[in-house]
């Protein structure tokens, strides 16, 4: 790969005075087709995440990104062959600033030079490649060789922030980066050699710290994935005993706030309604009450009560026909209904079309209907599939999103009966290509 210079002028004016809430950004565009973003380590929601705008020139862009207290930024480049992030560290005092992004065979950083930057650097380019040579390499390496890779990930860091004589922040922020890099790489590295059948011949809790001594940290719940770390190392249990567990080893709030939220979107995205609702709703609204977490908790798990054999459609559920028509699936009353729901981008759900229009076929005239319904995210892509499959009949698309979570459908193609009252027969039907369909078709009367 070609050194790539990526010049990006802070554009300040000033320095920043103090409580300023936004960071205005212009960043040089080095190649067509690259796009930047940015957004503060300290904001993971959708919003923060800023694209800089090409000007007319489209040599430069701009943006505005919310001010971190703590100085810390993501910079992300990405074209249509690679991807990037970069940490960056701006003091909210700092003045106008200019600085590079380097990308080349050894180098992953910015040209930022003050010892915080430095050592972000160093980490960043030093991680970088330790990601390439196990992705390449994962297979011929010994286990003696991995685990000293990984046991690396948490030893340069340490040493980058007894060197670097770094903020508070920011050596929290290099100590939870290491952690995670070195977990994500051992999980990677023990799939690679189950898949090869042989042992690593060491755990990751020979490699890492205890969760709680880096991630009780109110910077760890910047990590999108660090939830699912500290879960990983949370006893065994059901969702009370888990949510105790953390409460009795964990002491920030950030964090086991986050946690929490994962933990009961498990709950409820896991749950046998058909068979334990009620149960199910009691347990949940203790929970709730208990750690004083959102209602919506609840109302989710109550929308799910449409998975219960003997509960109608979901009620509110958008549905539209290639024309864009409005479709209520009450006009289906009088007839069993067999639902397919299904996506273009699904390879699964196309193959089982053929075999659904024969079934269609075999059934014509019966008092069985046929409704697909496609859970596409736009319409666009539904419309083209439809035409390349030659489906035809009832197909609508659910253009709000909402059924597959209200039926909570895990994964497609799923398939549904319906009775003649528009109530659940069956919620895991067989596949039109099963041989049990037609028989099960065959005896609704």
């Amino acid at each position: 790969m070609k050194l790539t210079d990526i010049t990006i002028a802070l554009a300040l004016c000033a320095a920043i005075p103090a409580g300023a809430e936004t960071l205005d950004l212009t960043v040089g565009i080095p190649a067509e087709n690259l796009r930047m973003f940015v957004r503060p380590v300290n904001d993971t929601s959708r919003e923060a995440l800023v694209e800089l705008t090409a000007d007319e020139s489209h040599q430069k862009a701009k943006g505005q990104v919310n001010v971190n207290p703590d100085g810390l930024y993501y910079l992300y480049a990405s074209s249509s062959n690679a991807q990037y992030s970069l940490p960056f560290y701006i003091p909210a005092d700092r003045a106008a600033s200019e600085f590079s992004l380097i990308l080349d065979d050894t180098t992953t950083a910015t040209s930022l030079s003050d010892n915080v930057n430095s050592a972000l650097n160093a980490y960043t380019t030093s991680q970088t490649q330790k990601s390439k040579t196990l992705g390449a390499k994962a297979d011929s390496l010994s286990p003696e060789q991995i685990r000293g890779m990984l046991t690396g990930c948490i030893t340069e860091a340490d040493s980058l922030i007894g060197l670097g004589h770094l903020p508070a922040a920011v050596a929290d922020f290099m100590r939870i980066q290491a952690y995670i890099a070195a977990s994500d790489a051992y999980r990677f590295a023990d799939y690679m050699a189950m898949r090869a059948k042989r042992q690593l011949g060491f755990g990751s809790a020979d490699i890492l710290p205890a969760a709680p001594t880096v991630l009780d940290t109110p910077m760890a719940a910047s990590f999108p994935t660090a939830p699912q770390i500290v879960i990983a190392n949370l006893p065994q249990g059901t969702l009370e005993e888990r949510l105790a567990a953390l409460d009795n080893i964990y002491k920030t709030p950030e964090i086991k706030g986050r946690v929490r939220e994962v933990l009961v979107s498990s709950f409820i995205d896991s749950f046998d309604y058909a068979n334990d609702f009620d149960n199910g709703e009691a347990r949940l609204k203790t929970v709730v009450e208990q750690y004083s977490l959102p209602q919506t908790y609840l109302a989710a798990f109550r929308g799910r009560r449409a998975t219960i054999p003997g509960t109608p459609f979901p009620a509110g559920v958008t549905l539209v026909d290639k024309e864009g028509n409005k479709v209520d699936f009450s006009k289906f009353k009088g007839k069993f209904v067999y639902v397919d729901l299904w996506a273009s981008w699904c390879g699964p759900c196309c193959k089982e079309v053929p075999h659904l229009q024969e079934l269609e076929k075999d059934f014509e005239n019966s008092d069985v209907v046929f409704v697909s319904i496609s859970i596409d995210s736009t319409k666009a892509p539904w419309l083209k599939k439809m035409e390349q499959l030659n489906m035809h009949g009832n197909q609508l698309w659910n253009s709000d999103g909402e059924l597959p979570k209200l039926l909570n459908v895990r994964g497609i193609p799923h398939f549904l009966i319906y009775d003649r009252e528009g109530k659940l027969l069956n919620y895991n039907a067989p596949r039109p290509s099963s041989e049990q369909i037609k028989t099960l078709l065959q005896s609704l009367k």
